[in-house]
């Protein structure tokens, strides 16, 4: 491959991680914001989550910015990994092992499905929730773009 060819490579690839990050911010905020505002309202932080996706929502467009911007894109590609592999990791510990936040004061065990086993209990979930559905492909599909940015970007230096 030629120099001149693979920097409109990687221009391309790096326009696909922004739109891709831009979604799952997007989908992270729809969700979390109104129930942010509920626990705001009511002065109740019952799931830690809208927190947690809000400030993630927040670090992804800044990364985002910062790559628009001109900074060293290394870092924030290796953010946006840590971040997409949290993303996921977290949707099926938080549906498993974490037992939909029992842990958190206020939260009772979900219960009544564990004997499904942990991917099929993952499969479940996301059959049922379409937006969660979207949201963990999307996230995938950012991971991928991300990775193969970052190799790229290493080999380069």
């Amino acid at each position: 491959m030629t120099a001149g060819r693979g920097v409109a490579s990687d221009r391309s690839l790096r326009r696909v991680a922004g739109l891709l990050a831009a979604v799952v911010a997007g989908i992270h905020l729809y969700w979390a914001l109104p129930v942010a505002t509920q626990q705001l309202r009511f002065g109740i932080l019952h799931d830690p989550r809208p927190a947690a996706f809000l400030l993630a929502t927040m670090a992804m467009l800044m990364g985002v910015l910062l790559v628009l911007q001109g900074f060293d894109p290394l870092p924030v590609y290796v953010g946006g990994i840590a971040l997409m592999v949290v993303f996921l990791g977290g949707y099926a510990a938080w549906h498993t092992v974490l037992d939909h936040g029992a842990f958190w004061p206020g939260r009772p065990a979900h219960g009544g499905h564990s004997d499904l086993g942990p991917l099929r209990l993952i499969a479940v979930h996301l059959l049922d929730d379409s937006l969660a559905f979207a949201s963990k492909l999307v996230e995938a599909a950012l991971l991928a773009v991300l990775s193969v940015l970052t190799v790229r970007e290493l080999n380069d230096r």
